[in-house]
């Protein structure tokens, strides 16, 4: 975390769950952020929610009551992994640097058109997407370790170009 300050020394900082409950508490760095005139910071560890889902928690001065918000996913322990294999539909040829999401989840494509998730047990939307192709999205079910085949198509031009 980081603040704006004249300076850093001794300034202490807390971040409280939604409760108000203090999780943490921090004193920021003596020497400001390189490259900065005044933002110090700190490095802070704060025990994550037990319950998975959108979290808002909120970071206040100890000395002179700022106060700022911030919102978070926190999610189950992964249990399964899931590869998916990305082939060109009409190549069929491996695809690298591939966008892959699998819920709150992602990853890239290796060189090999491989990128492996790790995830929890439920139901996700699987979005597959590289600029110049379309966009693939499909639900899966994750209920054990797998390996998905995608393919995706290159994006058609448009019938009658336009220009800038």
């Amino acid at each position: 975390m980081g603040s704006r300050l004249s300076s850093g020394t001794d300034h202490g900082v807390e971040i409280h769950d939604a409760s108000g409950k203090t999780t943490a508490r921090a004193v920021l760095g003596g020497t400001p952020w390189p490259g900065t005139s005044g933002l110090y910071w700190t490095d802070v560890e704060f025990p994550a929610p037990a319950e998975a889902g959108t979290h808002t928690f909120s970071l206040t001065s100890e000395h002179g009551g700022a106060h700022s918000e911030f919102s978070f996913i926190a999610v189950k322990p992964p249990d399964h992994s899931v590869t998916i294999q990305v082939h060109d539909k009409t190549t069929k040829e491996t695809i690298a640097d591939v966008e892959v999401r699998l819920g709150v989840y992602r990853s890239i494509t290796d060189a090999r058109g491989l990128a492996t998730v790790d995830v929890p047990k439920g139901s996700y939307a699987l979005t597959v997407w590289k600029l110049g192709y379309e966009l693939f999205s499909t639900e899966l079910s994750v209920a054990d370790k797998a390996t998905i085949e995608v393919e995706i198509a290159v994006e058609p031009e448009p019938a009658e170009p336009y220009w800038m």
